[in-house]
């Protein structure tokens, strides 16, 4: 069954997808000075009216989360961005959520990635359904000029071993890349010692991920690209009897050429598929007296997921710019279950399935009428079909639920204007959607004796906001950079879990839910050997609207914390010898719809200190949670999750 989907890393129509569904990647360059725009587009950052967030390779370089073990970790640095409070690599499935501003969660992408980009809400909407509360670009590199070579294998605490191997090779014409990663970890025990029982133990995780590239020129303007990636993982849940697996394979074909002065076309196809495999168990007598447990359910989740885009950019004059495009994508998945009950007999089976297809037209006109102005209208136009769906309970009983065609047009406007050459102010407001998922529509999932049913039912969420913005250089060379931005935005039919009873949450629309915020970002380039940076982010997002239960109106949207902070500190050359230091701080939030199971405030510390030596090693000494902080992530039912504890890794990379 698809996990809900937004297309978000490398090249974005086509090959994005989060973990669950990874994409393949297309290759672009990022500096500090210019950034990728949802339909791909370079754009100086002078001129870009929403407020994106970079980071280059270099800067992922110098952080303990660069080994690329899941996205999430990066992205918990960038103030705005809230992953889950679980990481991926140990108790979470590697579809890992996301929420952009508080707009509620959605999943990241793993990529073995050259540098990263954040568009806020007002810039992404371009991508359809599957970006409508903001959109990740992870681009990677092109093969270089000549051979190169790239091993990292790194060691640590809780039994946890990388290695990386990555293999380049280009020349006039042609250039490919392998790339090979292995990943294990004994985990941790995630529920605290005051709840454990003899059931409890480590959740262990291993992951191995095959990807490449082959790109061909086949004249001096038109490149043909084949990417390829085979990604296999296993994990265990904390107990014996929950483990989950998962195989995903895809390909993709990718032709674009420049036409001069300017413009550019390219078409891109891609093919994907996965089978997810999860078991699931039941701890007696009760969730919190954990003495034993039993096999619950086994579920298969076999996907195929097909697509392709178009695009053509073309220049009018010095000052102006459209680009059109179109894009479609069509998913079929289904989930089998067969249950257990407490003897380990299975007892009977459950079936979901369906389809959905979707298509997109979109346009964009990039105008700037004079050196200090640019104006940014566009509009995406979709179709979505959800059919063919079909759900067969335990007992038998089969229900088709109803087709589910939408025809929606989404405007946004974007202006921007350069007060001095160091100040710049912009605004945008826009409007967008996103489809509920196969995985919301029909598939269910248990954990800890909580069940989270799924909604045939489901409408798609429309969302309309607006923000502004003011940034800047206060120092020359950009050593000084600030920027301010204010947002607000409201969701119409958003789709939460709400709580039916204290066993029991199903995936429901809300009437409508509103948030209200702003970002703060400063960094500081003291010198050559000394980086300074600082962010904080406040979002209020509550439900402003539920007619079926208007006592739940007022309360706040679960998983999202009112402020956030990031802390960054780095000293010496990378050269040389460098540290850097990070520290992020999230206020308190709530798991449940219901405000019930709040979640502490916490900090958490993490390093990385690095050495070159001679021209192609370097070592590298990470730690994660560096204070070994014990803290609640997250609670399912009465069932607390913890944190990650202090993870210590150190190895050599060697570069050829």
């Amino acid at each position: 069954m698809r996990v809900g989907l937004w297309w978000v890393a490398s090249s974005l129509f086509l090959l994005a997808a989060p973990l669950a569904w990874a994409g393949d990647s297309d290759t672009a360059v990022l500096s500090r000075d210019v950034v990728v725009s949802a339909t791909r587009t370079d754009q100086p950052l002078s001129q870009v009216p929403a407020a994106p967030t970079l980071l280059t390779a270099d800067q992922i370089d110098r952080t303990p989360l660069r080994g690329g073990h899941q996205v999430d970790d990066l992205l918990r640095y960038v103030p705005g961005v809230q992953p889950s409070n679980l990481s991926s690599r140990y108790n979470h499935p590697t579809a890992q959520a996301v929420s952009l501003r508080g707009l509620g969660t959605r999943p990241s992408t793993l990529r073995a990635r050259d540098s990263s980009s954040r568009l806020s809400p007002g810039r992404s909407g371009l991508l359809g359904s599957w970006a409508m509360g903001g959109v990740i670009h992870i681009f990677t590199k092109r093969p270089g000029f000549g051979p190169r070579f790239r091993s990292s294998t790194g060691l640590g605490n809780l039994s946890t071993y990388n290695q990386s191997l990555t293999t380049h090779y280009g020349a006039e014409r042609i250039g490919f890349s392998l790339d090979y990663r292995w990943y294990h970890s004994n985990g941790f025990i995630p529920v605290p010692s005051y709840q454990r029982g003899p059931v409890d133990r480590t959740d262990d995780s291993r992951h191995e991920n095959f990807s490449g590239q082959l790109a061909v020129a086949l004249t001096r303007k038109t490149t043909l690209t084949v990417t390829g990636r085979l990604f296999r993982e296993d994990r265990t849940f904390g107990t014996l009897l929950s483990q989950a697996s998962r195989t995903i394979g895809s390909v993709g074909l990718g032709l674009e050429a420049d036409t001069g002065a300017g413009g550019r076309w390219e078409t891109r196809l891609f093919a994907q598929w996965q089978t997810f495999r999860n078991l699931t168990s039941q701890v007696a007598p009760t969730p919190t007296v954990r003495l034993s447990e039993f096999r619950d359910r086994a579920q298969t989740i076999p996907s195929n997921d097909f697509g392709g885009m178009g695009q053509w950019m073309v220049p009018l004059g010095p000052h102006h710019r459209v680009v059109l495009g179109t894009d479609v994508r069509a998913i079929v998945g289904q989930s089998e279950e067969e249950i257990f009950n407490a003897s380990g007999q299975a007892t009977g089976s459950t079936l979901a399935r369906g389809k959905q297809v979707g298509w997109g037209i979109f346009g964009e006109w990039i105008a700037t009428p004079t050196d200090r102005v640019t104006v940014i209208p566009s509009f995406r136009w979709d179709w979505w079909n959800n059919f063919d769906g079909v759900v067969v309970s335990e007992s038998g009983s089969l229900t088709k639920p109803p087709d589910n065609v939408v025809t929606v047009l989404n405007p946004k406007f974007g202006v921007q204007y350069r007060v001095t050459d160091s100040i710049r102010v912009g605004a945008s407001v826009y409007q967008a959607f996103r489809a509920p998922t196969l995985n919301e529509l029909y598939r269910g999932v248990a954990f800890g004796g909580f069940s989270f049913l799924p909604n045939e039912r489901l409408n798609p969420e429309r969302m309309t906001g607006g923000e502004a913005k003011i940034e800047g250089e206060l120092l020359p060379h950009r050593r000084l950079t600030f920027r301010a931005t204010g947002h607000y935005e409201t969701i119409k039919d958003q789709i939460m879990f709400i709580t039916r009873n204290p066993s029991t949450a199903q995936r429901q629309n809300v009437g409508r839910t509103s948030t209200i915020g702003a970002d703060v970002d400063l960094t500081f380039q003291a010198s050559e050997h000394l980086s300074l940076s600082a962010g904080y982010a406040y979002a209020d997002s509550t439900i402003i609207s539920f007619p079926p239960d208007p006592a739940r109106e007022g309360l706040r949207v679960p998983n999202v914390s009112r402020h956030q902070v990031a802390l960054g500190l780095t000293l010496g050359h990378p050269d040389r010898i460098q540290l850097t230091v990070m520290g992020r701080y999230l206020s308190k939030q709530f798991a449940d719809d219901l405000n019930t199971q709040p979640i502490a405030d916490f900090v958490v510390v993490d390093a990385s200190l690095q050495k070159r030596i001679g021209k192609s090693l370097r070592l590298f000494f990470d730690a994660e949670n560096l204070t070994d902080r014990q803290y609640i992530a997250t609670q399912t039912g009465q069932i607390k999750t913890l944190g990650a504890p202090l993870l210590v890794l150190g190895g050599v990379t060697l570069n050829y």
